[in-house]
């Protein structure tokens, strides 16, 4: 319809808005989609600002976002371009924002498909797009996270890989990210982070 697309999902339409002279992100429901508000959506997204995890939420009503607006790139892109000290620090910032999510029962739900929910801006991380999120899931953003760029085979694993370097236990990881996931712990959280030799990236 001449209109340009930030983003274009099964549920709703993503465009760069103008109100009082200031750019956002705004989401737009789509009329044919299956979900019948935007509610749950903004609410997670609330929470999760709450924590200083997303894009920051200005305000919602049953059928639009306004959300700031991230100018950044994928990250599967950003692994594949930048060098190995930016991967380490991205990946920690990753963590630690899946930590806190975690630490408050809110899961994302799709950090499998890092790819669509992850884009880097001025090398910071930014989780986009709550809208499968939900409370109380046994999933763990933590452990969704890992398996995504580390334990799983492919491209971007490969790079965050030899980011962080070749001597890592994977069968030692893979026990932790268990355990953590049962335990939701500090504990456990700061071993993976040992694991992966990223203790001394955290600010």
């Amino acid at each position: 319809m001449g209109f340009r697309l930030l983003g274009k999902g099964q549920n709703s339409l993503v465009f760069k808005c103008r109100i009082n002279n200031n750019y956002y992100a705004c989401k737009v429901r789509r009329f044919d989609s299956p979900r019948p508000n935007l509610l749950n959506e903004g609410y997670y997204l609330r929470l999760a600002n709450s924590v200083g995890v997303g894009p920051r939420l200005f305000g919602y009503t049953d059928n639009v976002l306004v959300i700031e607006l991230i100018n950044g790139i994928p990250i599967q892109k950003y692994i594949t371009t930048a060098g190995p000290a930016e991967i380490r620090a991205i990946l920690t910032d990753l963590l630690w924002q899946c930590r806190r999510l975690d630490s408050i029962g809110l899961a994302h739900n799709e950090l499998s498909r890092p790819q669509d929910h992850i884009i880097i801006s001025s090398n910071k991380a930014f989780i986009i797009d709550f809208e499968s999120a939900s409370l109380n899931s046994r999933v763990s953003n933590v452990a969704q996270l890992l398996n995504a760029l580390i334990m799983g085979k492919g491209f971007i694993q490969h790079h965050v890989k030899l980011a962080i370097g070749t001597s890592i236990n994977l069968e030692e990881l893979r026990n932790t990210i268990k355990r953590y996931k049962s335990t939701r712990n500090d504990t456990d959280f700061m071993q993976i982070l040992r694991i992966l030799n990223l203790l001394n990236n955290h600010k």
